[in-house]
């Protein structure tokens, strides 16, 4: 049978513009290799799991990167080159997560380090669920970028699940986080913008029944956090001198499902020495049993919300088992003895709806 789409960039350009019979052809053309691909992969770990299941989601996961990879890569390509390059794309996240980033002390490589970002520091704790071989899968992610306005956007991402069979689906997020992040280039653009675009791209990649939530934060120089939350966002926000985290609760629409909005967007002015603290439902639900995450309480002089939160972990693993992929990120707005001086030291902390002030 005659292909609709005779070559590789049509193909592609059909799948980016959700064309008749794009999606039907390219499975036709993959669903088979990746299912061998995954055999490999079963067979070198001795890993007992779903072969039908793992190969669905390597398909999704492979129609994503081509979604999200602009069509000049695939220019007069033959058809066995184009298969081989998708093959070759998966092949290297299916079998090394994370591939050449250092591994930090907890022993766990993850994504690329946060952007530095003049105005902020950052820290980040990346503990996915599952170990398969060597190395260590999950469902979540997280990325960074600095913008030309020198605001410090973060994301985090989970993949409905956990261990290998949502690693397959997060792993196709750092092209789609890319993609929609230089598809809506105006310094105007808010946070619940680039994941309802993320959404639009993801909506029919993703198998029956899974979603991503997030979190994303566009931090200002100024010290303005503008939050857009994508399911069931669960952020700490610690200020300067106290003792306790406040616990942040958002509400937004799961990528996949329908896409966020402005209204669902809140923000809040950090002063310096603030922290914010984004995580993944991993984090929450490992710290359940201790009275959870909003009852850390810091001792005096002693540890940062970070390092708190991280010996809190340490102790709740140590009890009990692992229960989800792990992910957190710390924000701090610096201080003037750290080069920031832009902001008063007595600027008052508000809350806001981002609804109700323009942005």
């Amino acid at each position: 049978m005659e292909p609709r789409y005779p070559t590789p960039r049509e193909l592609v350009e059909a799948l980016q513009a959700r064309a008749a019979g794009a999606r039907a052809q390219f499975g036709q053309l993959l669903r088979e290799p990746l299912g061998q691909l995954m055999d490999r992969f079963l067979a070198r770990h001795n890993f007992d799991e779903d072969r039908a299941l793992l190969t669905l989601h390597a398909l999704h996961a492979a129609e994503t990167y081509v979604r999200a990879t602009p069509g000049a890569p695939f220019d007069r390509m033959t058809w066995a080159a184009f298969r081989g390059a998708v093959l070759l794309h998966v092949a290297k996240v299916a079998f090394q997560p994370y591939a050449g980033q250092p591994v930090p002390a907890d022993g766990y490589a993850g994504p690329p380090p946060l952007p530095e970002a003049p105005q902020y520091s950052s820290r980040t704790f990346f503990r996915p669920y599952e170990r398969v071989g060597n190395h260590w899968f999950g469902g979540d992610w997280f990325g960074g970028l600095l913008a030309p306005d020198g605001a410090l956007w973060v994301l985090i991402a989970d993949v409905t699940g956990h261990g290998y069979y949502a690693y397959l689906l997060a792993a196709a997020l750092p092209e789609v986080w890319e993609h929609c992040w230089h598809s809506l280039p105006s310094p105007e653009t808010q946070p619940a913008q680039v994941l309802a675009a993320m959404h639009h791209l993801l909506v029919d990649c993703l198998p029956d029944g899974v979603f991503v939530e997030c979190t994303l934060a566009r931090l200002a120089p100024d010290g303005t956090a503008l939050v857009a939350p994508a399911g069931g966002s669960r952020l700490l926000l610690l200020r300067r001198g106290a003792r306790r985290p406040e616990l942040l609760k958002l509400r937004g629409t799961w990528l996949g499902l329908s896409p966020p909005t402005v209204q669902d967007q809140h923000h809040w002015s950090l002063a310096q020495g603030d922290e914010l603290l984004l995580a993944s439902d991993g984090v929450f639900d490992q710290l359940a049993d201790g009275g959870g995450a909003e009852a850390l309480a810091l001792p005096r002089g002693a540890l940062t919300l970070f390092d708190a939160l991280r010996e809190q972990l340490r102790a709740a693993l140590a009890d009990g088992p692992q229960k989800d992929d792990i992910t957190m990120v710390l924000l701090r707005r610096r201080g003037r003895a750290e080069g920031e001086g832009l902001a008063s030291l007595t600027e008052a902390p508000t809350h806001h709806r981002a609804g109700d002030v323009p942005v």
